[in-house]
Protein backbone atom coordinates (compact mmCIF):
# COMPACT_ATOMS: atom_id res chain seq x y z
CA UNK A 1 0.00 0.00 0.00
CA UNK A 2 1.45 3.43 -0.95
CA UNK A 3 2.50 5.86 1.74
CA UNK A 4 -0.02 8.54 2.66
CA UNK A 5 1.01 12.19 3.23
CA UNK A 6 0.04 14.14 6.33
CA UNK A 7 -1.38 16.82 4.04
CA UNK A 8 -2.30 16.82 0.33
CA UNK A 9 -3.48 20.31 -0.55
CA UNK A 10 -3.56 23.13 -3.08
CA UNK A 11 -2.36 26.73 -2.99
CA UNK A 12 -3.65 29.48 -5.27
CA UNK A 13 -0.66 31.53 -6.38
CA UNK A 14 -0.63 35.27 -6.99
CA UNK A 15 -1.09 34.84 -10.76
CA UNK A 16 -4.10 32.57 -10.24
CA UNK A 17 -2.31 29.28 -10.93
CA UNK A 18 -2.88 26.26 -8.70
CA UNK A 19 0.10 24.69 -6.91
CA UNK A 20 -0.46 21.22 -5.45
CA UNK A 21 1.72 20.04 -2.58
CA UNK A 22 2.07 17.34 0.10
CA UNK A 23 3.62 17.26 3.56
CA UNK A 24 5.22 14.07 4.92
CA UNK A 25 6.87 13.01 8.16
CA UNK A 26 6.82 15.28 11.23
CA UNK A 27 4.39 18.18 10.56
CA UNK A 28 6.28 20.26 13.13
CA UNK A 29 9.77 19.16 12.06
CA UNK A 30 12.61 20.90 10.26
CA UNK A 31 11.32 21.84 6.79
CA UNK A 32 12.93 20.34 3.70
CA UNK A 33 11.44 20.88 0.25
CA UNK A 34 11.97 17.86 -2.02
CA UNK A 35 11.73 18.57 -5.76
CA UNK A 36 10.76 15.54 -7.83
CA UNK A 37 12.49 14.18 -10.91
CA UNK A 38 10.83 13.78 -14.28
CA UNK A 39 8.50 12.12 -14.73
CA UNK A 40 7.60 12.70 -11.08
CA UNK A 41 5.12 14.44 -8.85
CA UNK A 42 4.29 15.53 -5.32
CA UNK A 43 3.26 11.97 -4.34
CA UNK A 44 6.87 10.76 -4.68
CA UNK A 45 8.39 10.71 -1.20
CA UNK A 46 10.65 8.17 0.53
CA UNK A 47 9.50 6.38 3.69
CA UNK A 48 7.64 9.04 5.72
CA UNK A 49 8.09 7.07 8.95
CA UNK A 50 11.85 7.43 8.55
CA UNK A 51 11.32 11.11 7.74
CA UNK A 52 9.39 11.56 10.99
CA UNK A 53 12.04 9.70 13.00
CA UNK A 54 14.61 12.26 11.89
CA UNK A 55 12.32 15.14 12.85
CA UNK A 56 11.88 16.33 9.27
CA UNK A 57 8.84 17.93 7.68
CA UNK A 58 9.21 16.97 4.02
CA UNK A 59 7.33 19.17 1.56
CA UNK A 60 6.81 18.02 -2.02
CA UNK A 61 5.08 19.94 -4.80
CA UNK A 62 4.05 19.38 -8.40
CA UNK A 63 6.01 21.63 -10.72
CA UNK A 64 3.83 23.51 -13.25
CA UNK A 65 2.06 21.11 -15.60
CA UNK A 66 2.62 18.05 -13.40
CA UNK A 67 -0.08 16.44 -11.26
CA UNK A 68 -2.56 19.07 -10.07
CA UNK A 69 -0.34 22.13 -10.62
CA UNK A 70 -1.40 24.39 -13.47
CA UNK A 71 1.00 24.90 -16.38
CA UNK A 72 3.06 28.09 -16.48
CA UNK A 73 3.65 29.26 -20.07
CA UNK A 74 7.22 30.39 -20.70
CA UNK A 75 8.56 29.06 -17.41
CA UNK A 76 12.26 28.53 -16.79
CA UNK A 77 14.20 26.87 -14.00
CA UNK A 78 14.43 30.08 -11.97
CA UNK A 79 10.67 30.61 -12.32
CA UNK A 80 10.15 27.80 -9.81
CA UNK A 81 11.72 29.80 -7.01
CA UNK A 82 8.77 32.22 -6.79
CA UNK A 83 6.37 29.27 -6.39
CA UNK A 84 8.52 27.83 -3.61
CA UNK A 85 8.73 31.19 -1.89
CA UNK A 86 4.93 31.52 -2.03
CA UNK A 87 4.42 28.00 -0.68
CA UNK A 88 6.91 28.55 2.15
CA UNK A 89 5.14 31.80 3.02
CA UNK A 90 1.74 30.12 3.09
CA UNK A 91 3.11 27.51 5.49
CA UNK A 92 4.73 30.12 7.73
CA UNK A 93 8.24 28.86 6.97
CA UNK A 94 11.03 31.44 6.98
CA UNK A 95 14.16 29.24 6.72
CA UNK A 96 14.24 25.88 4.98
CA UNK A 97 16.44 23.47 3.07
CA UNK A 98 15.90 22.13 -0.43
CA UNK A 99 16.55 18.73 -1.98
CA UNK A 100 16.48 17.90 -5.67
CA UNK A 101 16.15 14.37 -7.00
CA UNK A 102 17.37 13.69 -10.54
CA UNK A 103 15.83 16.40 -12.78
CA UNK A 104 14.75 18.23 -9.61
CA UNK A 105 18.38 19.12 -8.87
CA UNK A 106 18.51 22.30 -11.00
CA UNK A 107 15.38 23.60 -9.26
CA UNK A 108 16.94 23.07 -5.82
CA UNK A 109 20.09 24.93 -6.84
CA UNK A 110 17.96 27.73 -8.32
CA UNK A 111 16.35 28.26 -4.90
CA UNK A 112 19.77 28.64 -3.30
CA UNK A 113 20.65 31.22 -5.95
CA UNK A 114 17.40 33.17 -5.60
CA UNK A 115 16.96 32.92 -1.80
CA UNK A 116 20.44 32.64 -0.26
CA UNK A 117 19.27 34.10 3.05
CA UNK A 118 16.43 31.58 3.41
CA UNK A 119 17.88 28.32 2.07
CA UNK A 120 20.02 26.66 4.77
CA UNK A 121 21.47 23.92 2.57
CA UNK A 122 20.94 22.07 -0.70
CA UNK A 123 20.93 18.28 -1.11
CA UNK A 124 21.31 16.83 -4.60
CA UNK A 125 20.38 13.16 -4.94
CA UNK A 126 21.22 11.47 -8.26
CA UNK A 127 21.02 14.94 -9.79
CA UNK A 128 21.63 15.98 -13.36
CA UNK A 129 24.46 18.46 -14.00
CA UNK A 130 24.55 21.39 -16.43
CA UNK A 131 25.26 20.21 -19.99
CA UNK A 132 27.35 23.17 -21.07
CA UNK A 133 28.00 24.00 -24.73
CA UNK A 134 26.58 21.10 -26.77
CA UNK A 135 29.67 20.61 -28.94
CA UNK A 136 32.26 21.26 -26.21
CA UNK A 137 30.90 19.14 -23.38
CA UNK A 138 31.74 15.43 -23.85
CA UNK A 139 28.35 13.88 -23.19
CA UNK A 140 28.69 10.12 -23.29
CA UNK A 141 25.55 9.38 -25.29
CA UNK A 142 25.61 10.52 -28.95
CA UNK A 143 21.80 10.67 -29.15
CA UNK A 144 21.68 12.78 -25.99
CA UNK A 145 24.32 15.12 -27.44
CA UNK A 146 22.12 15.61 -30.51
CA UNK A 147 19.09 16.32 -28.30
CA UNK A 148 21.11 18.87 -26.32
CA UNK A 149 22.13 20.63 -29.53
CA UNK A 150 18.47 20.69 -30.61
CA UNK A 151 17.42 22.08 -27.19
CA UNK A 152 19.85 24.97 -27.68
CA UNK A 153 19.01 25.62 -31.34
CA UNK A 154 15.27 24.95 -31.44
CA UNK A 155 13.69 24.44 -27.98
CA UNK A 156 10.16 24.06 -29.36
CA UNK A 157 11.24 21.27 -31.70
CA UNK A 158 13.18 19.58 -28.88
CA UNK A 159 10.04 19.65 -26.73
CA UNK A 160 8.09 18.06 -29.59
CA UNK A 161 10.70 15.32 -30.06
CA UNK A 162 10.78 14.43 -26.35
CA UNK A 163 6.98 14.49 -26.06
CA UNK A 164 6.59 12.26 -29.10
CA UNK A 165 9.13 9.72 -27.84
CA UNK A 166 7.56 9.57 -24.36
CA UNK A 167 3.88 9.73 -25.34
CA UNK A 168 3.39 6.14 -24.13
CA UNK A 169 3.81 7.35 -20.54
CA UNK A 170 0.30 8.79 -20.54
CA UNK A 171 -1.42 5.52 -21.47
CA UNK A 172 0.88 3.02 -19.75
CA UNK A 173 2.89 4.79 -17.01
CA UNK A 174 3.71 1.44 -15.37
CA UNK A 175 5.93 0.64 -18.39
CA UNK A 176 8.37 3.21 -17.01
CA UNK A 177 9.37 0.68 -14.35
CA UNK A 178 10.08 -2.02 -16.92
CA UNK A 179 12.83 -0.08 -18.69
CA UNK A 180 16.33 -1.62 -18.38
CA UNK A 181 17.85 -0.86 -14.98
CA UNK A 182 20.96 -1.84 -13.00
CA UNK A 183 20.63 -4.64 -10.47
CA UNK A 184 20.27 -2.41 -7.36
CA UNK A 185 17.21 -0.75 -8.92
CA UNK A 186 15.78 -4.07 -10.10
CA UNK A 187 16.01 -5.40 -6.53
CA UNK A 188 14.43 -2.24 -5.14
CA UNK A 189 11.43 -2.46 -7.46
CA UNK A 190 10.68 -6.02 -6.38
CA UNK A 191 9.24 -4.51 -3.19
CA UNK A 192 5.52 -4.02 -3.93
CA UNK A 193 5.31 -0.89 -1.76
CA UNK A 194 8.23 0.79 -3.53
CA UNK A 195 6.98 -0.26 -6.94
CA UNK A 196 3.60 1.23 -6.05
CA UNK A 197 5.30 4.46 -4.96
CA UNK A 198 6.96 4.88 -8.35
CA UNK A 199 3.89 3.89 -10.37
CA UNK A 200 1.69 6.36 -8.47
CA UNK A 201 4.24 9.15 -8.87
CA UNK A 202 4.55 8.64 -12.62
CA UNK A 203 0.80 8.21 -13.14
CA UNK A 204 0.15 11.46 -11.27
CA UNK A 205 2.96 13.22 -13.16
CA UNK A 206 1.33 12.74 -16.57
CA UNK A 207 -2.31 13.40 -15.60
CA UNK A 208 -2.25 16.57 -17.72
CA UNK A 209 -0.18 15.03 -20.51
CA UNK A 210 3.51 14.86 -21.33
CA UNK A 211 4.27 18.55 -21.96
CA UNK A 212 5.77 19.35 -18.52
CA UNK A 213 8.06 16.31 -18.74
CA UNK A 214 9.21 17.33 -22.21
CA UNK A 215 9.80 20.92 -21.13
CA UNK A 216 11.92 19.80 -18.17
CA UNK A 217 14.02 17.72 -20.56
CA UNK A 218 14.75 20.82 -22.61
CA UNK A 219 15.28 23.26 -19.72
CA UNK A 220 17.88 21.07 -18.02
CA UNK A 221 19.85 20.84 -21.30
CA UNK A 222 19.93 24.62 -21.78
CA UNK A 223 21.67 27.26 -19.59
CA UNK A 224 20.03 27.23 -16.15
CA UNK A 225 20.16 31.00 -15.68
CA UNK A 226 22.64 31.15 -12.79
CA UNK A 227 26.28 30.25 -12.12
CA UNK A 228 26.96 27.29 -9.84
CA UNK A 229 30.38 28.65 -8.89
CA UNK A 230 28.71 31.70 -7.30
CA UNK A 231 26.48 29.71 -4.92
CA UNK A 232 27.57 30.16 -1.30
CA UNK A 233 25.04 27.74 0.25
CA UNK A 234 26.34 24.40 1.53
CA UNK A 235 25.57 21.62 -0.97
CA UNK A 236 25.53 17.87 -0.29
CA UNK A 237 25.71 15.57 -3.32
CA UNK A 238 24.58 11.93 -3.03
CA UNK A 239 25.28 9.57 -5.92
CA UNK A 240 24.81 5.88 -6.62
CA UNK A 241 27.86 4.35 -8.30
CA UNK A 242 25.66 2.01 -10.37
CA UNK A 243 23.24 4.70 -11.54
CA UNK A 244 22.57 4.23 -15.27
CA UNK A 245 20.01 7.06 -15.53
CA UNK A 246 22.25 9.83 -14.17
CA UNK A 247 25.81 8.43 -14.22
CA UNK A 248 28.39 9.16 -11.51
CA UNK A 249 30.20 11.53 -13.87
CA UNK A 250 27.31 13.97 -13.36
CA UNK A 251 27.96 14.08 -9.61
CA UNK A 252 31.65 14.67 -10.27
CA UNK A 253 30.85 17.59 -12.56
CA UNK A 254 28.50 19.07 -9.96
CA UNK A 255 31.09 18.66 -7.24
CA UNK A 256 33.76 20.36 -9.35
CA UNK A 257 31.44 23.27 -10.17
CA UNK A 258 30.19 23.85 -6.61
CA UNK A 259 32.86 25.23 -4.27
CA UNK A 260 32.91 23.52 -0.88
CA UNK A 261 30.32 20.90 -1.81
CA UNK A 262 30.29 17.50 -0.09
CA UNK A 263 30.10 14.41 -2.32
CA UNK A 264 29.05 11.05 -0.88
CA UNK A 265 29.03 7.99 -3.12
CA UNK A 266 27.03 4.80 -2.52
CA UNK A 267 28.77 1.84 -4.11
CA UNK A 268 25.80 -0.53 -4.33
CA UNK A 269 23.08 1.94 -5.35
CA UNK A 270 21.45 2.95 -8.61
CA UNK A 271 19.00 5.74 -9.41
CA UNK A 272 16.74 4.55 -6.59
CA UNK A 273 19.32 5.76 -4.06
CA UNK A 274 16.90 8.26 -2.51
CA UNK A 275 14.50 5.45 -1.58
CA UNK A 276 17.02 2.71 -0.81
CA UNK A 277 19.24 4.86 1.43
CA UNK A 278 16.84 7.52 2.70
CA UNK A 279 17.88 7.04 6.35
CA UNK A 280 21.56 7.42 5.46
CA UNK A 281 20.84 10.63 3.52
CA UNK A 282 18.83 12.15 6.36
CA UNK A 283 21.46 11.06 8.88
CA UNK A 284 24.10 12.95 6.90
CA UNK A 285 21.95 16.04 6.60
CA UNK A 286 20.60 16.22 10.15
Amino acid sequence: MPYEPVIDADLELGDGRNLAYCIWGDPDGRPIFLFHGSPGSRVFAPNPFTTAEFGVRLITADRPGYGRSDPQPGRGILSWTADVEALAGSLGIQEFSVMGHSSGGPYALACADAMPDRVKYVALVSSVAPHGEPLQDPISDTQDRALTRLAWDDPAEAIRVIAESAAWLVETPERFLDLPRPEPDVRLLRDPAIRGLYVNAVREAVKQGIEAYALDGVLERRPWGFALVELATDVWIFQGEQDATVPPSEAERLSAALPGSHLRRFENAGHGLIVAHWAAILSELT
